[in-house]
């Protein structure tokens, strides 16, 4: 079994694989929860990755109301407005295929015992299935195929 996992190739199999498994189980997750983190870019301006709706989304936002520090997002879907390309607070300039891009717009609401601000930002949505099985296959691929052989040229010396 040892044997099995020597080499680049193999090596490289086992963490495409890990890493597809990691983000399956996000996606999964992210059936039921929002989850992400919002970092502060400069004083007006934060960058989010936020797992929600099977999709990862990138949100920048400006404003004049930033925090400091990194904050982190865990909570249950409360309602429809959680379900990604149906929320207020999107213009949607393209969707395809559960890929998205589009604007945040200015606005706040009550969800559970918290208000939500949003502010102007861009925001594009990848799904995590067009992450997750590309993965798999190069994963499986690197994998389940037999390594070459390598010819070596034979030099003659005279």
């Amino acid at each position: 079994m040892r044997t099995f996992f020597q080499g680049r190739r193999r090596t490289a199999g086992t963490v495409t694989l890990v890493l597809a498994c990691v983000l399956m189980a996000g996606w999964v997750r992210s059936l039921t929860f929002i989850e992400g983190v919002s970092i502060p870019v400069g004083m007006k301006r934060s960058a989010s990755l936020v797992s929600n709706d099977s999709s990862l989304v990138w949100l920048t936002q400006h404003g004049d109301a930033f925090f400091l520090f990194p904050q982190f997002i865990s909570r249950r879907f409360s309602d429809i407005d959680d379900r990604l390309f149906e929320n207020p607070f999107f213009e949607w300039r393209g969707k395809w295929c559960g890929f998205g891009f589009g604007i945040s717009v200015d606005g706040t609401k009550q969800v559970g015992n918290q208000i939500v601000q949003m502010t102007p930002g861009t925001v594009a949505v990848i799904p995590y299935w067009s992450v997750v099985i590309p993965l798999t296959l190069i994963s499986a691929y690197l994998l389940v195929s037999k390594p070459r052989n390598r010819v070596h040229s034979i030099e003659s010396t005279n």
